[in-house]
């Protein structure tokens, strides 16, 4: 699979959601058209309770972005790089996130950086903002095509 036409791996992101909200989670970002997947990288907020992502057996000793960039490469099709994102995960929905299950998203910038929103129905939101101007200019790109 091709990153930035396929799918769109940002590799330093700032996530923040509904179930956690006084908590900013440094992450990587996998976007694909029809989800978004935060996979944490480390945490802040005023609660250090954290489910820590079980990735050595996906990684084998390779960094978060490290591991995220080698699956991307391996992934023939965006479905078998879901699934493969859903089992790192544990389908935990404080990180994976359906479009077709959104009530709205979007993308906002401002000053140069790029958001992208996304609420459900209800109260639940989540949120990530590329942390280079670069990102958030191939987040936009990636979602405009």
């Amino acid at each position: 699979m091709e990153n930035g036409k396929d799918c769109l791996l940002i590799e330093d992101a700032m996530a923040m959601n509904s179930k956690m909200p006084m908590k900013q989670i440094y992450s990587c970002v996998v976007c694909t058209k029809d989800h978004f997947f935060i996979v944490p990288t480390k945490s802040i907020g005023m609660f250090v309770l954290f489910n820590t992502i079980k990735n050595h057996a996906f990684f084998e000793g390779l960094s978060i972005p490290e591991g995220l960039r080698k699956i991307v490469k391996e992934t023939e099709s965006v479905d078998e790089l879901e699934d493969k994102l859903k089992d790192l995960l544990e389908n935990d929905e404080k990180y994976i996130f359906a479009f077709a299950d959104a009530k709205d998203h979007k993308i906002k910038g401002f000053l140069g950086k790029k958001t992208l929103t996304y609420r459900k129905d209800g109260m639940g939101w989540a949120s990530f903002s590329p942390k280079s101007k670069a990102d958030g200019k191939a987040l936009v790109a990636f979602y405009e095509n």
